[in-house]
């Protein structure tokens, strides 16, 4: 604000000095150069203050987000939308505060002291003319309020199209193989198409509303600043001659009159980026569920606590229900599994045999209780997900950072061991057999296999299976079955296995029933 109030009053005083031939003064060049460097300065110093709060804001809140996300598992993520969605809302949602952070408060600042400055410093010098500073301030806030009410809307449903296109494309490229077969490619291009059109309308009528807000704005600055020139000239050719206007010199009239537009501009600037603040509160609105579950993630923290010395596996009084006023699937569940055990969970479907193996991973966190387990462990699902790659780098996946996995031998005698013996005339390249999106390339029953001997691979002293066998046929299931079982008894690995096949079940241990929900 000093920088401001110099560099107006120097050049009030150049050009007052130019029109009456008064020979200017050196100490003005001074306070001239040093008004220009302090008015830089301090914007210098709001930009950089308002992107680093942005920075650390969105970095922090990033941070809260993803931990909240890999305590509730990725069963919980996947259900609130594909990854297009929730990385439209990690990434984009979140980068929707920034105009907030960065230009809206330094904005909101700045229009409450310089204007405040302005009017005190114009009425000490013409009380009429600060007097009309302090009746035309207000109009340009209140506009931007009325302008404001329906502004959130329509960044709220452009945010929500933005969120629905992603997962959209995500959608047609994830099934691009099935819609070439399926014949449906056109009406699929049209579909999207049509969803591209929609993003592309609500994003103009964001702009369109921006620019007419922005326009209507400038036009009462504009005329404000008309009243006030409008005045000062009067004064000076004697036109007016009440109250201070007599005693208003040149210098006087042009100072009051260049501080006038810098009174404006913050009010302007704070009108621009109400825009921002509209997107920001429509995207807070989208992440406040997540932010305010924040809490919940911190009860995960404590099952990561390794069981009792001879244990893999333990649960503690565990509860869990998918939402809060849904009856709970399992009620003060306890559960123990010891090294080189196999426990069989048995159950129609529907039980929660797969949820309860999910628990055990931590897949998702229990609602009360606590899950303890061994630090590694391997999870095979009932449909394994292969990467679009090649056989060897999936297998890869499998082995530890710290092992000689990465010898062909120690792969192939995976593979053999889960009932995939090479050459293989399915697999013609061998380890370099391509595998494309959806497993596409194997059937369903060497993806299941191929799973398997990924977790073969991983030397984790604890095996969570879901329906291992039920991709397989009876041959391929008796033949293998006694190969797993061998690998595990001579690992001393613990088997958790989830399965309606009564001969899997016959194998283990001990059996835990799950009822029907």
């Amino acid at each position: 604000m000093l920088g401001l109030g110099l560099l107006c009053a120097s050049l009030a005083y150049w050009v007052n000095s130019a029109v009456q031939g008064i020979p200017p003064n050196r100490w003005w060049v001074v306070l001239s150069v040093t008004g220009v460097v302090l008015r830089a300065l301090g914007h210098w110093v709001r930009d950089r203050a308002g992107q680093a709060l942005s920075l650390q804001a969105r970095q922090v809140l990033r941070t809260e987000l993803l931990e909240h996300a890999t305590a509730q598992g990725p069963l919980w993520l996947r259900a609130q939308g594909n990854p297009a969605w929730w990385t439209q809302r990690l990434i984009d949602q979140v980068d929707a505060l920034h105009g907030y952070l960065a230009r809206y408060l330094p904005a909101r600042q700045a229009a409450v002291l310089v204007p405040l400055a302005i009017v005190v410093t114009v009425f000490s010098i013409d009380w009429v003319a600060g007097l009309l500073l302090l009746l035309a301030t207000p109009i340009i806030p209140s506009f931007m309020a009325l302008i404001g009410l329906g502004t959130q809307a329509v960044h709220a449903t452009q945010q929500t199209r933005q969120a629905e296109l992603a997962g959209h494309l995500l959608e047609r490229l994830e099934t691009l193989p099935w819609l070439r077969r399926t014949g449906a490619l056109a009406e699929s291009e049209r579909a999207v198409y049509e969803a591209a059109h929609e993003y592309r309308r609500v994003a103009m009528r964001v702009l369109r509303v921006a620019f007419l807000s922005s326009a209507t704005l400038e036009f009462f600055s504009a005329v404000a600043i008309g009243l006030l020139a409008i005045y000062i000239g009067f004064a000076l050719l004697g036109m007016i001659a009440w109250g201070p206007a007599p005693s208003l010199t040149l210098r006087d009239g042009l100072f009051i009159l260049l501080l006038a537009p810098e009174c404006f501009l913050p009010l302007r600037q704070l009108a621009q980026a109400h825009h921002d603040l509209t997107a920001a509160k429509a995207a807070a609105e989208t992440l406040a569920p997540w932010v305010q579950a924040r809490a919940v993630t911190k009860q995960e923290t404590s099952n990561t606590a390794p069981p009792s010395p001879g244990q893999v596996l333990a649960m503690d009084q565990v509860s869990f229900h998918y939402a809060p006023d849904a009856p709970p699937l399992f009620r003060e569940l306890n559960l123990a599994l010891n090294a080189g055990e196999v426990l069989g969970i048995s159950g129609p479907s529907g039980s929660g045999k797969s949820t309860l193996l999910a628990l055990m991973a931590g897949l998702v966190p229990p609602t009360h209780g606590q899950v303890k387990r061994c630090q590694r462990w391997s999870w095979l699902a009932q449909r394994p997900h292969l990467f679009h790659d090649t056989l060897r780098n999936n297998l890869l996946l499998g082995c530890p950072t710290d092992s000689d996995g990465r010898e062909d031998a120690v792969l192939l005698a995976a593979l053999a061991a889960a009932g995939i013996p090479l050459p293989d005339p399915q697999l013609p390249l061998g380890l370099d057999t391509p595998i494309g999106d959806q497993n596409q390339g194997v059937s369903g029953g060497q993806a299941q296999r191929i799973g398997l001997a990924r977790t073969l691979l991983q030397q984790a002293p604890l095996w969570l299976l879901d329906e291992p066998t039920a991709a397989l046929d009876a041959d391929t299931r008796d033949t293998l079955l006694p190969t797993l079982w061998g690998c595990a008894r001579e690992r001393g690995v613990a088997m958790v296995i989830a399965s309606h096949d009564p001969v899997v079940l016959a194998r283990c241990d001990r059996i835990f029933k799950l009822e029907a929900a």
